[in-house]
């Protein structure tokens, strides 16, 4: 195992940060709130393509190929945002990208056909720098001990904007869908006025400088950690693509099965939205702190990597549509644990002027998933099922059981990086998991 350079203590991060006149309790509030008007936009949208799509004379598996030719657009542009912030700033590249984002949903609500919805969505994909950029930020602003659970509390902007969203975007959208969206453009405008009058540069001219002289020097003492290919970055990026690859096989395809399994309409559709943002807050903002001081990482890490095999196993069993809310209970516990687990353990892979660069590049992996994801789920649904010799499935086991098998591929991985690199929770092993 190479030599790695000790962590700094949360005292002497706050103390570093200190330097640049960058606070980490004022810049986590205040990126919360940028997130949480950026979520709030999109998740108002999100219920609503179905019925979009149906209502422009359009086919199940379009809903796919909306979410793909999305993410299929973040793919080429992430890295780029994310190395862009690397060298001028977290700032002004969430503010470009707040202001894309805003344009795309006006394109959306001015869309004649089903062409312009999808150029909407390739449009918001280009100017979706948003998440590489913010995870960069939560990288230049925490320690790799507390680095999981500040990246969790961005669940509390992201789930208060996935429980007002989609409420508010199904009671407009029951009276014309294109409402939801004119709303979320307008939110795009608050957003960047958060960022630009309220939002600390976690990176200054100043702090890039000094990092850049610190590298060259080699007085940062790292090895293999400019590196944003690294057999170690690799196996976390393969972690990502599986996890979101099961995460976006469901959620992509989550209106259709609530409309076509269980008759479910636009209002109920928002409603479980809520119920599922309503539990990630609750993960991220009040039981990821303690769980993980309690039980340690690693634990956590393990714990949720099975759990999430399980859910997809039961899934194609549930028949009612309450079986579904209680599903939300474990499930949105893995989708607020595990992104936060594994990008904080990217982060601790690579050196500070690297972190906007190799986010963008995990939001890479991300888009790829997302690009294959949405139309195996949909395509599922659109085909009715699938014969296998003699063994018949329904979409709705064919979602599962592939889910369930990327979740067992996800789990050796992960168990596979932990033995590699032990050095991940040494913190742990210390007493130090606060």
């Amino acid at each position: 195992m190479s030599k790695r350079r000790s962590f700094l203590s949360k005292e002497e991060h706050a103390e570093y940060l200190s330097k640049y006149d960058i606070h980490q309790g004022r810049a986590m509030f205040t990126i919360i709130l940028s997130i949480l008007v950026d979520v709030f936009g999109y998740s108002m949208v999100l219920p609503l393509l179905p019925v979009i799509v149906t209502q422009l004379g359009s086919t199940a598996i379009f809903v796919g190929i909306l979410v793909s030719s999305n993410a299929l657009s973040a793919l080429i542009f992430g890295p780029i945002w994310g190395k862009l912030s690397d060298k001028y700033g977290r700032k002004p590249i969430l503010i470009i990208s707040q202001a894309g984002t805003g344009v795309s949903f006006l394109v959306l609500a001015f869309s004649p056909n089903i062409f312009f919805i999808l150029f909407s969505r390739i449009l918001d994909g280009i100017f979706g720098g948003q998440i590489p950029v913010i995870r960069a930020y939560i990288a230049d602003i925490t320690t790799p001990s507390t680095r999981a659970q500040e990246m969790g509390k961005l669940m509390v902007g992201h789930t208060l904007g996935m429980i007002i969203g989609p409420v508010i975007g199904g009671l407009l959208g029951a009276i014309d869908w294109r409402y939801p969206a004119f709303l979320a453009s307008s939110l795009s405008i608050i957003a960047i006025i958060l960022t630009s009058k309220v939002l600390i540069e976690s990176m200054p001219e100043q702090r890039r400088v000094d990092l850049r002289i610190l590298i060259e020097n080699n007085e940062a003492n790292s090895i293999n950690k400019n590196k944003v290919f690294s057999k170690e970055i690799i196996i976390r990026f393969i972690q990502v693509f599986l996890l979101f690859s099961i995460t976006v096989l469901f959620n992509s395809s989550a209106s259709l099965i609530l409309f076509n399994r269980y008759g479910a309409s636009t209002t109920m559709i928002g409603l479980l939205m809520t119920v599922a943002g309503t539990m990630a807050m609750f993960y991220g903002g009040l039981l990821m702190k303690p769980m993980i001081k309690k039980v340690g990482e690693k634990r956590v890490l393990l714990f949720a990597s099975f759990l999430i095999i399980i859910v997809f196993l039961v899934f194609p069993y549930l028949y009612e549509l309450w079986m579904i809310f209680i599903l939300m209970i474990p499930f949105v516990f893995c989708m607020v644990f595990l992104p936060s687990l594994i990008q904080s353990n990217i982060t601790k892979a690579v050196d500070p002027n690297k972190q906007g660069l190799v986010s963008g590049v995990s939001t890479n992996v991300q888009s790829i998933a997302q690009i294959i994801s949405p139309l195996i789920g949909t395509g599922y649904i659109q085909i009715g099922g699938l014969v296998i010799g003699f063994l018949f499935l329904n979409p709705y086991e064919l979602i599962g059981f592939t889910a369930a098998i990327l979740g067992v591929a996800f789990v050796i991985m992960v168990i596979f990086d932990l033995k590699l690199h032990p050095y991940l929770y040494e913190y742990e092993s210390k007493g130090n998991k606060t």
